[in-house]
């Protein structure tokens, strides 16, 4: 069964790592400017969507700075807006020594997408200035990073779908920069691909773009970073629905990385502000299993399937002979007379799983422990090596 990994989790515990902060923030009146773009009614849909999904990340940025005691500033940018009129609160916002942060919620349009490049470097937090920014990456990217981190503790390979978008770069430079092995995927490549990786990470905001025929049980981590409003009123992420049951465990959407960047943007602005060494939110580690490990239980399967039909087969071979002589020959192994039907493989299989072998085994030496059916699928889950430290750093 698949087990989500909670953002909303990660946020619970950043809001409360980081709430002892709040009486030293609130009486200084710092600031947070969060500008963001409105659609014209003539956009394409797309495009409206898009913008959609940043009016809710910025109401989130919002509440997790107000939390703080931060103000938040929340600057929305009407259709049409010039590029003079988008300097002029640039400008505002970088000459305000009270205002201590800067966000712009991307996509901006087109034509002003230049001018986030006059952000104060100093201000900005999520990375927008790339190798002008004192991060290495976006929040998203670096939550990102951080929730696959405890997934990532014996040198697996990590399909990064979307690599080459904002978020997708971001991913990428800091998974390399810590020694991970990397499948970098993007529009025009065969996304079957992933099924050979260990972990996937899906930033393309492609709803839908992973489906059941991408994803294999022996993923220990899929992170789904997609957020697109629907008509409806739902959301819909990188990863179809009828896909969540494959994976061992699962970022859902919504609830899943969305929390995780308000985290990331919590711990920031903290340790900028009022406390360099303020502590790390993390992700517990969680047992999961390796491509090695599912392929030996799948063995162990097939070896009990054989097993269980050998059975069956001699059991209707003395079936055949009478049942004094089947009566006999349970008698003579004095052990009492089987139940199953004669050469029923499965009922056999099922004896198997509950005795009849080394300790622990099933009936199959080296096989999973005898615990339901579902024992027969994946060995049992190792437990995971403890992180170092309390919480660790962030991942950059």
């Amino acid at each position: 069964m698949t087990e989500h990994v909670s953002g909303r989790d990660v946020l619970r515990q950043a809001r409360e790592l980081y709430q002892p902060y709040r009486d030293a923030v609130e009486p200084t009146g710092q600031r947070v400017a969060i500008i963001r773009f409105e659609p014209a009614a003539t956009d394409p849909p797309d495009w409206r969507v898009r913008l959609e999904a940043s009016k809710v990340s910025a109401e989130q940025k919002v509440k997790s700075f107000e939390h703080l005691g931060f103000t938040a500033d929340h600057v929305v940018m009407p259709p049409g807006t010039t590029r003079a009129q988008f300097a002029e609160v640039l400008d505002r916002a970088n000459q305000d020594p009270a205002t201590r942060a800067i966000i712009v919620q991307f996509p901006p349009p087109a034509h002003l997408r230049p001018l986030v490049e006059r952000m104060d470097p100093a201000k900005d937090i999520d990375a927008l200035l790339k190798g002008r920014s004192q991060y290495n990456a976006c929040a998203t990217a670096e939550g990102i990073c951080r929730v696959v981190e405890p997934f990532a503790r014996d040198d697996p390979t990590i399909a990064v779908v979307g690599s080459k978008g904002f978020v997708g770069q971001g991913v990428v430079n800091t998974l390399r920069e810590q020694g991970h092995r990397l499948m970098e995927l993007d529009a025009g490549d065969d996304l079957r691909r992933v099924r050979d990786a260990d972990i996937v990470v899906s930033v393309t905001g492609n709803p839908g773009i992973l489906s059941p025929d991408h994803l294999r049980p022996h993923h220990r981590l899929v992170v789904d970073s997609g957020f697109v409003p629907q008509p409806d009123g739902s959301v819909r992420g990188d990863v179809q629905r009828a896909a969540y049951g494959i994976p061992q465990h699962l970022t859902p959407v919504p609830g899943g990385i969305g929390p995780v960047e308000m985290a990331t943007l919590m711990e920031r602005v903290v340790r900028k502000e009022v406390d360099p060494n303020a502590p790390s939110w993390n992700v517990e580690p969680r047992p999961y299993l390796t491509k090695e490990q599912m392929a030996q239980g799948a063995t162990a399967t097939q070896g009990a399937s054989v097993a269980a039909a050998a059975r069956g087969a001699s059991a209707a071979q003395g079936a055949s002979a009478g049942p004094a002589a089947s009566a006999g020959s349970a008698a003579s192994a004095g052990g009492p007379q089987s139940t199953a039907a004669p050469g029923n493989p499965v009922a056999q299989a099922a004896r198997l799983r509950g005795g009849g072998g080394g300790a622990g085994t099933g009936g199959v030496p080296g096989g999973p422990p005898a615990t339901g059916p579902s024992a027969s699928v994946r060995p049992q889950l190792p437990q995971p090596p403890k992180p170092p430290g309390a919480g660790g750093g962030p991942a950059r």
